[in-house]
């Protein structure tokens, strides 16, 4: 063989073997990349924790809501209450137990009424809609006030305690679900008509405002949201927009803030049940009240040495 066909040839293999390099490298970053790609799906699954993790069933039903026409042309309602009933292991026959729940979250509106939390108005009676920022009510003492009222309205009945749970879960749910459907958008420009203004007793304006799930709903529902608006502009009610917000903590971090606060508050109304299966001592005549350990405040703007203030969840 000439010298020509001896650097053909090396010229040959030199190719080969560079093809045979690539082909090896593009495997070794295909299989690094598919490697990132578990660990971060094994950080996210590993991240989902506590309330959002059993809030899961929650956020499951509120991917299930209908959206309603715009404007409204039948009456659209969704409740907390109803939102537990949708739990797979809540019987039918609890639906009236948990009608109280009406009053602290609850959405209702149509052609002929709107209505936050248990009171409807007609509409010949609203004066205006005020919007106001979501982020305003979704807070950790917001999310603390609420579960004290949920076991003041929750009747004493076998299970009460589960049946808190799972309210908690559901109102922490659905607060988180909005809070994190913003990403890295700031929540005081997601504007929701949270405020009804309507005339009372001898032409008095009165005000009605949404409670935390109310709110945290219209949020998370952006087509609710909107025919609420629509609807009410279609009947001739103005719809006021919301203050310039002058929010100084981002979303992020009230994600995070409000996530270790639900967090807490599921593992203290777990250790509660388990507790309760234990002694065995639940009855009718709600025997079952056991006292729960004082809940450390993770928030921020907590006390010195992270100690904020005590929030029982006994139920």
């Amino acid at each position: 063989m000439g010298a020509r066909g001896r650097l053909r040839g090396i010229g040959d293999a030199v190719t080969s073997a560079a093809g045979t390099v690539t082909s090896a490298a593009g495997a070794v970053t295909s299989a690094a990349a598919g490697a990132g790609r578990t660990v971060l799906n094994r950080g996210a699954a590993a991240g989902r924790s506590g309330m959002a993790a059993s809030g899961d069933w929650a956020v499951g039903v509120l991917g299930t809501l209908p959206a309603p026409a715009a404007p409204a042309t039948e009456e659209w309602e969704f409740s907390l209450g109803a939102l537990v009933c949708r739990h797979p292991r809540v019987p039918a026959v609890t639906a009236r137990a948990l009608r109280p729940l009406d009053s602290i979250g609850a959405l209702r509106f149509g052609p002929e009424s709107v209505g936050f939390d248990g009171e409807d108005i007609p509409w010949q009676q609203v004066v205006r809609l005020q919007l106001h920022d979501a982020f305003s009510a979704m807070t950790t003492d917001g999310f603390d006030a609420e579960i004290d009222r949920v076991r003041d309205l929750l009747p004493p009945l076998p299970g009460r305690k589960w049946a808190v749970t799972k309210v908690v879960e559901g109102l922490g749910a659905v607060a988180l679900a909005a809070l994190e459907t913003s990403g890295d958008q700031r929540l005081d420009s997601r504007e929701v008509a949270c405020e009804i203004v309507y005339r009372g007793a001898f032409g008095r304006e009165k005000t009605l405002r949404a409670h935390l799930f109310t709110t945290a709903l219209l949020a998370q529902q952006p087509e609710v949201a909107h025919s609420l608006v629509v609807t009410a502009e279609s009947l001739g009610v103005p719809v006021l927009p919301a203050a310039p917000g002058r929010l100084e903590v981002g979303a992020a971090e009230r994600v995070r803030a409000l996530r270790r606060r639900t967090d807490a508050v599921a593992a203290q109304l777990s250790r509660a049940a388990e507790d309760e299966a234990t002694t065995a001592v639940e009855g009718a005549s709600g025997a079952d009240e056991l006292p729960a350990p004082p809940l450390t405040d993770t928030r921020p703007d907590a006390g010195p040495h992270g100690q904020g203030a005590s929030v029982s969840t006994q139920s």
